[in-house]
């Protein structure tokens, strides 16, 4: 035997069962049983005879379902009461035709080579970087042709500390 409601504002709900089975809430929500069963795996609370509360089931709907979705798929009243909102199909489709303009401009652009993909920048930074180290690299023996009188210790301690800079560098996230 199922429990009713006795002191609520609503007269509906005063007629309530206290819990539905999963079928017959998913018939209350109107949703089908398998949505149930998705629901039920993200959390919603199930009594331990496997029926589901009807308060319970209805304040984790609000709390974890994406009613605007919900709005603008159903047929009339929604679980709650709310009518129908064409504004939010209508504000979907129009957030769907900004997706798809800026899809289109940004397929656009790389095709005008405006926008380049970020592992063609990566690579030719690298290309990039890899000339810098290896013109910083010699330095050291430049240095040791224009000035003949630096001893090899001179030039060595020169080469060391070019070298620890391009590892702090390296480094340096």
């Amino acid at each position: 035997m199922q429990e009713t409601h006795s002191n609520t504002a609503d007269p509906a709900l005063s007629q309530m069962p206290r819990s539905l089975s999963k079928s017959a809430f998913a018939k209350f929500v109107e949703v089908s049983p398998g949505r149930i069963s998705q629901m039920v795996k993200q959390g919603l609370p199930v009594e331990a005879d496997g029926k589901i509360d009807v308060a319970r089931g209805k304040l984790w709907i609000s709390e974890n379902i994406n009613h605007t979705r919900a709005a603008s798929h159903a047929k009339g009243p929604t679980l709650f009461g709310e009518e129908k909102q064409k504004t939010s199909l209508t504000a979907e489709r129009a957030r769907l035709a900004k997706e798809q303009a800026d899809a289109a401009e940004i397929k656009n652009a790389i095709l005008r080579k405006e926008l380049v993909h970020a592992s063609d920048v990566e690579r030719e930074w690298a290309a990039v970087l890899r000339k810098v180290r290896a013109g910083v690299l010699a330095v050291p023996s430049r240095v040791r042709q224009l000035l003949p009188h630096l001893t090899p210790h001179d030039v060595e301690a020169f080469d060391n500390e070019l070298r620890r800079a391009l590892e702090d560098l390296a480094n340096d996230d």
